[in-house]
């Protein structure tokens, strides 16, 4: 295996499954390794250091709106990002509420990935990544959505 200078290196599945050691070893330093489908020309996967995948998705902020309704006395927090909402008598209710149907809906997210991956556009796939990095944990996902 040879790895060409000034250049992304890309394998085939078959010879990332073959190299997967010495793939990983370069990832682990830091270059990008892609691995393409030879079948079908846009199915390609990147292998990336995760601090520099963690470092690109905290570049990836959420604007959450707080909204108050006098009319219902509820306080409403979303996140047009991922098109998700919470609602409580206080700031902070709506947005327990809403770490709640996060958390909700990237267990229906992960269950129905083969539809969901279809459907969604790429930018909301990358924030439900950014909070599928949580691992479920509300106080995390809070940090991670801006409160």
């Amino acid at each position: 295996m040879q790895m060409q200078s000034n250049s992304i290196p890309r394998y085939n599945i078959r010879d990332t499954k073959k190299y997967y050691s010495e793939l990983n070893k370069i990832a682990l330093k830091g270059i990008e390794v892609i691995t393409y489908n030879a079948t079908s020309e846009n199915e390609e996967v990147s292998h990336i250091k995760t601090s520099y995948l963690n470092k690109l998705l905290d570049n990836l902020p959420f604007n959450p709106i707080v909204e108050y309704d006098d009319e219902l006395c509820v306080h409403t927090v979303s996140l047009n990002e991922i098109n998700l909402y919470g609602e409580g008598k206080t700031v902070e209710e709506a947005v327990v509420d809403l770490v709640n149907s996060i958390i909700e809906f990237l267990a229906i997210y992960i269950e129905k990935l083969d539809v969901f991956s279809k459907v969604e556009p790429e930018s909301k796939q990358l924030y439900l990544l950014k909070l599928l990095r949580c691992n479920g944990d509300g106080e995390k996902i809070k940090k991670a959505i801006g409160f």
